[in-house]
């Protein structure tokens, strides 16, 4: 199991799951987070106020060409917030229509992928197979987002071969 894309693939369906049903879980920062933006990408942040808050993300005007981030998906919360919002909203401005299904999609995979375990982490047994039972009740666990395995299967001979067990 690919612990980064296992993650990757639990956080994605809890996102996804929670922008469909409308009801995303915010995280309020204190101090909210103060981006200062282009007029380009103010303009695609305004175009694009419906998707965020149905991300979970609470954005509203503090003067200028100033925007307050006051609240982030509770998933995303602690993972370089500033980041992945600048991130999240360079991506928006660089789009040249408005946000359809499969760019919304796209940018949850983007979201679960930044804030996901990474492959070097250390986790503990409990939290291994807490991850382990929350990726088999994804819909699709064997594939992240971005089509990566999350799973794979050896067999015993592929594995005594791997090992020169077997000389064949």
């Amino acid at each position: 199991i690919d612990q980064h894309a296992a993650h990757e693939k639990v956080m994605y369906e809890r996102l996804k799951k929670q922008y469909q049903s409308s009801s995303p879980l915010s995280q309020y920062l204190e101090p909210p987070i103060i981006i200062s933006v282009s007029l380009h990408e103010e303009t695609a942040l305004k175009a694009c106020l419906p998707q965020l808050s149905g991300f979970g993300f609470e954005i509203e005007h503090f003067g200028g060409r100033e925007y307050a981030v006051r609240a982030v998906p509770v998933d995303l919360y602690g993972y370089t917030e500033r980041d992945l919002f600048v991130e999240l909203l360079d991506q928006i401005s660089n789009e040249t229509s408005a946000l359809d299904s499969d760019m919304i999609n796209d940018r949850l995979a983007t979201m679960a992928c930044k804030a996901a375990i990474k492959g070097n982490q250390r986790l503990s047994f409990e939290e291994a197979n807490a991850l382990i039972e929350q990726l088999l009740d994804a819909d699709n666990p064997y594939n992240c987002p971005h089509g990566r395995p999350t799973i794979i299967s050896m067999s015993q001979y592929e594995l005594e071969k791997k090992f020169k067990r077997i000389q064949n």
